[in-house]
């Protein structure tokens, strides 16, 4: 084995503990994957590519503009592919080779449908300390090549001017009401009262505002994204799978080759649609509040967390455990519940045997808050198409700021254009000129474990008062069917004239 020659591609030579660099993502993902069917080192497998040369196969140089050396490139990664992937008959290959994709200039929406996958990593432009141009918005392909266009910008523009116009004097307010602490640095100030602006002024941002995303992700769970995209009926969404393909075939030309519209994914919720409306009758609107109710849970939750907590140390079968857990005194199983939640530090997550419990909740929520609450994706999540049959949030400091009148009048014209758009083009489309006031309904599953994580986040003090609402009503519902569990869970119940304080 050449030092010299594997020197450039790993952290060190001679330890058993190494970091590979340098190398392209199919070639990691190839040499990872040799550790299920190779009796060699990952050092010594590297040093047979690079001797036969078949790194090069992969390109390793500038191709921008030179459509032949692309095409060239391609073909080579294919037959590398071919040779060193396919042979191993398992996706979990492409699970080794990662992509890093900047999103650009797409609707919110379109960031909504991004972050629904739950294998990758986002960072997307914040709606709490960037302010938003009048002229930032999308416009929704279809609508944008028919007759509606005009209707559809200037529902947006209205939106978005009194964001715009409203943005500067809410924080004026905030300053004159909020004065800084005198061990306060001026930065930090400026950023709490601008946060504290833009949490207001937010809820007048159409879906189809432009945002801005980074996301990294393995080819896997890349490829299934795209096809996801790809079937979708908005077509932004289908060119933008087309995009980020295009770019992420720089990178994994190969892994995400079956990456297309899947018929099954672009037919099934059409039907679920025709049933529904078959099936179900209609019923008029029903005026509600903000808030998380739950739905289901274990009937026993106590005598099934501890026998979770207490098989692993067992060696019996799961019935035998249980029998004996159900066995138990309140207080014996209390004092087993103790002993595997106490003792965490501040930033320590209970273990795992609190996934075994799951709770159901429906939440009803403005689309703002939507977009921080989607985004705990170790759950399942169930939602229905943005539209205006739950009403919309109204911020209070809107009323006491007396900008109530224009702040309505944005609600009343967007319900409008979405009724007319929706009619013509579908709920899908209608959905994009809707403020991110407009409440939507959302079914969440959450194990117990990441409803700690979940609560405790999304209760403290610097979260946004709207996903604060839904976080404490999650933990007083759990709270009312089983005190107990509610207990352990770290709660910020206190009302916050400030956020981000």
């Amino acid at each position: 084995m050449s030092d010299d020659l594997l020197a450039p591609y790993v952290t060190n030579l001679d330890r058993p503990v190494f970091a590979l660099r340098n190398l392209p993502e199919e070639v990691l993902a190839v040499l990872f994957a040799y550790y299920s069917r190779s009796s060699q080192s990952l050092r010594a497998n590297l040093c047979t590519l690079l001797a036969a040369g078949d790194l090069d196969l992969v390109g390793g140089r500038a191709l921008a503009d030179d459509d032949d050396a692309l095409a060239d490139a391609r073909e080579r990664a294919r037959c590398f592919h071919e040779k060193w992937v396919v042979g191993y008959g398992h996706g979990s290959v492409a699970e080794h080779a990662v992509v890093h994709l900047a999103v650009e200039d797409v609707s919110i929406v379109a960031s909504k449908a991004i972050e629904d996958n739950r294998l990758a990593s986002y960072t997307e432009k914040s709606t709490r300390y960037v302010a938003f141009a009048p002229e930032s918005f999308v416009r929704e392909p279809t609508i944008a090549e028919s007759g509606d266009v005009a209707l559809y910008d200037e529902t947006c523009r209205l939106a978005l001017a009194t964001y715009a116009r409203l943005l500067p004097q809410i924080e004026e307010q905030v300053r004159a009401d909020f004065a800084p602490p005198a061990d306060w640095a001026p930065r930090r100030y400026d950023s709490v009262c601008r946060a504290q602006a833009c949490d207001v002024a937010r809820y007048l941002l159409p879906a189809a505002t432009r945002t801005n995303l980074g996301l990294t992700i393995n080819g896997r769970a890349l490829e299934h994204m795209l096809t996801k995209l790809f079937s979708s009926e908005l077509r932004e969404l289908r060119t933008l799978a087309a995009a980020m393909r295009r770019e992420a075939e720089h990178i994994v030309p190969t892994l995400i080759k079956y990456a297309d519209p899947n018929p099954y994914l672009r037919a099934t919720p059409r039907r679920v649609r025709e049933l529904a409306a078959d099936l179900l009758p209609s019923s008029p609107p029903v005026a509600e509040a903000n808030g998380a109710r739950l739905l289901a849970g274990p009937a026993e939750p106590l005598v099934d967390l501890a026998t979770a907590i207490l098989y692993e140390a067992r060696h019996e079968p799961f019935a035998g455990v249980r029998a004996q857990v159900a066995a138990l005194s309140a207080a014996q199983r209390s004092a087993v519940i103790a002993a595997y939640l106490d003792g965490r530090g501040r930033f320590d997550a209970p273990l795992r045997a609190l996934e075994h419990l799951t709770y159901t909740f429906e939440v009803l929520v403005d689309y703002g808050a939507y977009r921080d609450i989607q985004r705990h994706r170790l759950c399942t999540q169930t939602s229905q198409v943005l539209d205006t049959s739950a009403g919309y949030e109204t911020p209070p400091e809107i009323a006491a700021l007396g900008h109530g009148p224009a702040y309505h009048t944005v609600m009343a014209r967007s319900f409008d254009a979405h009724a007319a758009l929706t009619a013509r083009h579908g709920e899908e489309a209608a959905q994009y000129v809707l403020p991110l006031a407009w409440r939507k309904r959302v079914l969440f599953t959450w194990n117990l474990r990441e409803l700690h994580h979940f609560i405790a986040l999304r209760s403290g003090r610097q979260g946004h008062p709207s996903y604060r609402h839904i976080a404490q009503d999650c933990w007083r519902e759990l709270e009312r069917v089983c005190p107990e569990l509610a207990a352990g869970v770290r709660v910020d119940l206190a009302a916050r004239e400030l956020a981000r304080g």
